[in-house]
């Protein structure tokens, strides 16, 4: 990586002039305008970046950026894992430090929320369950200067509007699960309803491909979980009604209705095609390697840094909508 040492070497000039002609902090400091051209021609030359965290402490800022997390997933679905993997990603890169906190009620973020915490981080990443009831706090923590930047995939469009937000797509994962199912040949899905959007794409993927929808085929689950699964596909199978695909809205809800219908000796895929949700380790280790569409949760906290940085940088606000893939596997061809 380039730094203001090699500038200086390259071109027999002083550390201590580059930094200043790079800040644009000459203050009395005399320089020709030869010498500032070519200072300026070898950052580019060199792709030279500024160090963020050593600007942000001569700023007289802390350099920490605060992260509140409510836990997303159910064990095995690393998605809140990978959300913190892109959190750290993206300020890893900038030289900001992390200041965790937890939460799962809004009474716990509150108490997080005391009046230090502008004292102590430079801005704040709400990530994970969404609380409706915080988005006013979270509005007035930015009013009071402090930049604030969301991850809510299940917001409405005035709360992610209110404060600025990176959401994952729910209705493209619904959507492409669906149509790859289609595209396969089924014409009979069944789909387990937990998150409204990820149906609204199940429903659209069947406009799209010009194919009749069961609603009867639609069974409301109570969670994402391998139980959860299994109580779906029992729920199904009961009904009697035939059907040749199953669109789950989690990994474990899939691998608990692959490994029951592999119990009862139903064959997967030949029979009954499966997609599931999050591209966890769940859909490696399954005893079919499940197709599922990607949680897009690495990208959302990598894409969360990047909005805040540059709000810290007094720039303007961004909303970001993640775009999920669909990477297929055996149960599915």
């Amino acid at each position: 990586m380039a730094s203001l040492k090699k500038i200086a070497a390259d071109l027999d000039v002083s550390y201590t002039l580059v930094s200043k002609v790079l800040s644009g902090n000459l203050g009395t400091t005399g320089v020709s305008e030869k010498t500032r051209e070519a200072i300026f021609a070898k950052a580019r030359e060199l792709d030279y970046t500024p160090n963020r965290l050593a600007v942000a402490l001569k700023a007289g800022r802390k350099g920490a950026v605060g992260i509140f997390l409510h836990h997303l997933g159910t064990p095995g679905s690393e998605v809140s894992d990978r959300l913190l993997r892109g959190l750290a990603e993206g300020l890893e890169k900038s030289g900001y430090r992390m200041w965790l906190r937890f939460f799962k009620t809004d009474e716990e973020f509150l108490a997080a929320c005391d009046d230090k915490l502008k004292s102590e981080i430079d801005g704040l990443i709400v990530a994970g369950v969404q609380h409706s009831g915080l988005i006013t706090r979270l509005r007035d923590m930015g009013r009071r200067g402090l930049p604030v930047v969301s991850i809510f995939s299940d917001s409405s469009e005035r709360q992610r509007t209110v404060v600025n937000n990176v959401a994952i797509d729910y209705e493209m994962q619904g959507f492409l699960a669906a149509k790859h199912l289609l595209e396969q040949g089924c014409r009979r899905l069944a789909h387990f309803h937990t998150i409204e959007k990820r149906y609204s794409g199940f429903v659209r993927a069947h406009r799209a491909m010009n194919v009749k929808m069961n609603s009867k085929l639609i069974i409301a689950a109570h969670g994402f979980t391998l139980e959860d699964g299994k109580a779906c596909l029992g729920t199904l199978l009961q009904s009697r009604l035939p059907f040749d695909g199953i669109v789950c809205q989690s990994d474990a809800q899939a691998v608990g209705a692959v490994n029951e219908l592999v119990r009862l000796g139903r064959k997967v895929p030949g029979e009954i095609r499966i997609t599931g949700v999050d591209d966890s380790p769940l859909a490696e280790s399954c005893i079919i390697p499940l197709t599922s569409v990607t949680s897009g949760m690495q990208q959302a906290g990598q894409k969360a840094v990047e909005f805040l940085l540059e709000k810290i940088d007094g720039q303007s606000a961004k909303l970001a909508l993640i775009e999920p893939e669909i990477v297929v596997r055996e149960s599915s061809r």
